[in-house]
């Protein structure tokens, strides 16, 4: 009796897992059948993930617990995700069990000044994407604050990098942050890296004699910027696209970059753009989009309206420039009269607290009669003007763009950093008063922003943020 109700239990279970198999919701099934795919075809969906989902997956199975470790699509860490403490020991760990090799990219961004990690530690990431032969290498250890006692990154010299038996050949990207890069290295990676596509040092206190030349046939985009202690740069690339430069005065480091289209300069070297456009007009007139980050005072500047390059393709141009209360605007009209084709323009202003250097604008001061000059523009459809206050110098600014340019289409003027700028009041005035003073700013420059709005005809679309 008790074997035949056995038997019976078990002809029952063979039916319901019968019938659960023809329902679809069997073992397999319920994965979609992903089991059932062969271990590299697993490890190149894994690829496709970020990399904490992917060891994630190590969980399910024995089989899932070290696909992970073979994938070869983006290895991403970012000290914001975790908590710093354990940043150093989880790179270190994953790159220790990570067996995946090429690699698609290996991105670093380690952003802490007390608990940085020691150079030995930095300098086995640089290797390790070396040796996984990536395509795509960051390393970003930008600095929050300033501090003395932080000392860059010092990048591996020549000797140890040719010590090591792997090449570079397959790099198509290098960005380093805040990492010293000495000439020579930079010369060892753009002539064995034949694919580089873009090369980017910026906060580099070891690059000095920077010089980037042909034979780069896929050179697409170049940024130096911050390296303190620049004195040259030389560029002859065909190919070059895009470039950015912010840093100290140097000679026109464009030496052969015909089909140079985007273009930002910053630091006291964008000075010379105004001041100075000879230097520039061997490819000015080649650009698309300018991008003027005028956000370093000067000591001298020149009264006179300065005859600025022509910038017969521009379509984009944009500024973030420094200002000040009752330091007329006007000299952008010229720069906008110096670009005929000019589609778009957005200007961002950065209002200064008193200094007692007096230090002075990096550009000039204009007449209306200067600027203008009896232009009119035909091709202007955008207009951008970011962190408006409302003050005297926006307005006109905005008035006699709308004068020369009655193309406009669209309008934008954005009050929302408002906020962030140096309304300062004294520490007498209490908390409430303070609340209440910085409240009516707040709305003195939404009323403002309106106000301007109606400037324009009633077919530009004005929009205030």
């Amino acid at each position: 009796m008790e074997m035949n109700k056995h038997k019976a239990n078990s002809v029952a279970q063979n039916s319901r897992k019968r019938k659960r198999k023809e329902k679809g919701i069997g073992k397999h099934n319920a994965s979609g059948g992903i089991e059932k795919l062969p271990d590299d075809m697993l490890i190149a969906i894994l690829s496709c993930m970020r990399l904490k989902d992917a060891v994630k997956t190590s969980i399910f199975s024995r089989r899932w617990r070290y696909l992970w470790r073979f994938t070869s699509g983006k290895l991403v860490f970012v000290d914001r995700e975790m908590e710093t403490e354990n940043f150093k020991s989880w790179v270190n760990h994953i790159l220790q069990l990570h067996r995946g090799r090429p690699v698609d990219s290996l991105i670093i961004r380690f952003i802490n000044l007390v608990l940085g990690p020691q150079s030995s530690d930095i300098d086995s990431w640089v290797f390790t994407a070396i040796h996984k032969d990536v395509k795509k290498f960051e390393l970003n250890l930008k600095r929050v604050e300033f501090n003395l006692s932080v000392q860059n990154y010092e990048f591996p010299n020549i000797d140890k990098l040719l010590s090591f038996k792997y090449p570079f050949v397959s790099l198509r990207s290098l960005i380093l942050v805040h990492v010293d890069i000495e000439d020579e290295v930079v010369q060892y990676f753009l002539a064995s890296c034949p694919f580089i596509e873009c090369l980017c040092i910026r906060g580099s206190n070891a690059t000095k004699n920077l010089q980037v030349a042909d034979p780069l046939p896929n050179l697409k985009k170049l940024e130096v910027s911050d390296c303190s202690n620049i004195q040259s740069m030389e560029i002859c690339v065909m190919n070059l696209v895009t470039c950015t430069y912010q840093g100290g005065k140097i000679n026109s480091p464009f030496m052969k970059t015909p089909n140079l289209r985007e273009l930002t300069l910053g630091g006291l070297f964008c000075k010379s753009f105004i001041f100075k456009p000879n230097k520039h007009s061997s490819y000015s007139a080649t650009l698309v989009k300018l991008v003027l980050n005028l956000n370093t005072r000067v000591r001298k500047r020149t009264n006179s309206s300065p005859d600025l390059p022509q910038l017969h393709s521009l379509k984009r141009l944009e500024l973030n420039a420094v200002a000040k209360i009752r330091r007329g605007l006007l000299f952008f009209i010229s720069l906008i009269k110096a670009s005929p084709n000019l589609l778009e323009f957005r200007i961002e202003l950065k209002y200064t607290t008193p200094d007692p250097l007096r230090l002075k604008m990096p550009y000039p001061s204009v007449t209306w009669q200067q600027a203008r000059g009896g232009f009119c523009h035909k091709k202007l459809k955008v207009v951008e003007m970011i962190s408006f206050i409302g003050y005297e110098e926006e307005r006109d600014l905005l008035d006699k763009i709308a004068e020369i340019a009655p193309s406009i289409e669209k309008v934008l003027i954005d009050t929302r950093n408002t906020h962030r700028r140096d309304h300062k009041l004294p520490n007498s005035i209490s908390g409430e008063v303070r609340k209440q003073m910085k409240s009516n700013v707040l709305r003195s420059t939404e009323s403002n922003a309106m106000l301007m709005a109606c400037r324009f005809p009633l077919e530009t679309k004005v929009v205030v943020k």
